[in-house]
């Protein structure tokens, strides 16, 4: 029983393995039967958390990709929604499939024939945004959802780059025409890098260095000044965006509609993108639409008036902008994707759990799996812990308070799962 808990992950005081070559240096019969009891037993354990009562699924997927050996192996676990446990997982290494870019969608694959082998009804599949997992459940007749917290952080990063960030365009005139440095910092890098070679310059650095180095050279009057000061003479895309706040206000309202979506059970996504639309609207003093969609709204509500906490004026180039920029990039065909407003943050706690097992940084070949075999024992027997105590968070400090506000205190996890495997195997 002892040397059993240890090569299972050991009690609490005991040396947990890190080497892989500590297990795969032993090459008996023995060692190899009790490998592939390990992974026997766990994949039953795994699949035996859930009543196969016909019921239909919805599941969460996410590719875990082991960034040792150039990404040898690949893990695909499948999560149900019910009861946040693991129900199936694929592990797949890049010289089954050829590339470790088609591991993730082999590996979809090879769950799904799985899942259906069993008997499994799969209604609807969360992933993260991956065209060819779409393709794939668009073939077995399986709705295809994705991650929301995905598509707010790219639109996110989207916004800040095309509309709040400071220009970065090129010009049609040449460096050597510049007279202030505001001039100089419309140039792309690649002009300030042409023009410091053939002007026997330095070439060397980031752009702020470029550009002090050329404002030098051309002895304009900010010459002097400091890198963080040249920073600031670049000029703004849209003034009228530059209150950070903004991009985050986009956010936190895509949420609010594809929550909102998700409440009424919509099946098209029309309101839902009109709904995201309107924020252009709506920011620019216009509440027209916004007395028209479903739902209570505070603006309606208290009767807001065309000037109150307007950020940039109707009809304007910012206003424009801001409409074109949604229209592009939160169309009807990317939408339709978010009705449900699922959130897959699941998939990646549990891959925080492999990491404990199994950690990115060594590469394990023979033990791989077992390892992974133990996580998901371990995630499917403490997942729902209950809890004893909540109280509230420390809010003093500041990169606190963007945390939850109140801890929950669970019960004791428990390991019954390395009894049972030890008396599986060694009985």
């Amino acid at each position: 029983m002892v040397e059993a808990e240890r090569m299972v992950g050991g009690r609490d005081n005991d040396v947990h393995v890190v080497n892989d070559s500590q297990v795969d240096s032993i090459v008996t019969p023995a060692s190899r039967l009790y490998k592939d009891a390990v992974n026997g037993f766990g994949h039953y354990i795994v699949c035996c958390h859930i009543v196969n009562c016909g019921k239909p699924l919805v599941v969460f997927v996410d590719c875990r990709f082991d960034i040792s050996q150039s990404g040898f192996h690949r893990t695909l676990p499948v999560i149900n929604m019910e009861d946040d446990r693991v129900i199936e997982m694929v592990t797949l290494t890049h010289k089954e499939t050829g590339s470790s870019w088609r591991t993730e969608s082999t590996a979809l694959e090879q769950a799904l024939t799985a899942l259906e082998t069993k008997g499994f009804i799969l209604e609807e599949v969360v992933h993260d945004d991956n065209s060819q997992v779409d393709a794939i459940l668009n073939q077995h007749n399986i709705v295809s959802q994705k991650d929301l917290w995905h598509k707010c952080k790219n639109i996110m990063g989207k916004f800040k780059e095309l509309l709040q960030e400071k220009r970065r365009s090129p010009t049609d005139s040449t460096v050597e025409a510049a007279t202030t440095i505001a001039q100089v910092a419309v140039f792309l890098m690649v002009q300030l890098n042409d023009y410091c070679r053939q002007q026997g310059l330095q070439q060397t650095g980031n752009k702020l260095q470029l550009m002090q180095r050329v404002s030098v050279h051309l002895n304009l009057e900010e010459a002097g000044a400091k890198i963080t000061e040249i920073q600031r003479h670049r000029p703004l895309r849209y003034p009228e965006l530059a209150t950070p706040d903004i991009a985050y206000k986009l956010k936190s309202w895509i949420y609010t509609c594809a929550k909102n979506a998700a409440k009424r059970g919509d099946t098209t996504p029309e309101m839902l993108t009109l709904g995201i639309h309107n924020s252009a609207d709506h920011w620019a003093g216009e509440h027209g639409t916004c007395r028209t969609l479903p739902g209570v709204r505070k603006c309606v509500l208290e009767n807001w008036s065309d000037s109150h906490e307007r950020r940039y004026s109707p009809g304007g180039e910012t206003h424009r902008a801001v409409k074109d920029f949604l229209m592009k990039y939160t169309t009807q065909g990317k939408m339709k994707y978010y009705l449900r407003a699922r959130e897959n943050y699941i998939s990646e706690t549990f891959h925080s759990v492999i990491n404990m097992s199994a950690t990115k940084r060594i590469h394990f070949d023979a033990s791989h799996c077992v390892r992974l075999a133990c996580s998901a024992l371990d995630w499917n027997e403490n997942i729902r812990r209950e809890v004893r105590a909540v109280y509230n968070r420390a809010l003093n400090d500041t990169a606190v308070r963007r945390r939850a506000k109140t801890n929950r205190v669970l019960v004791r996890r428990t390991t019954v799962w390395k009894t049972q495997l030890a008396s599986t195997l060694f009985s």
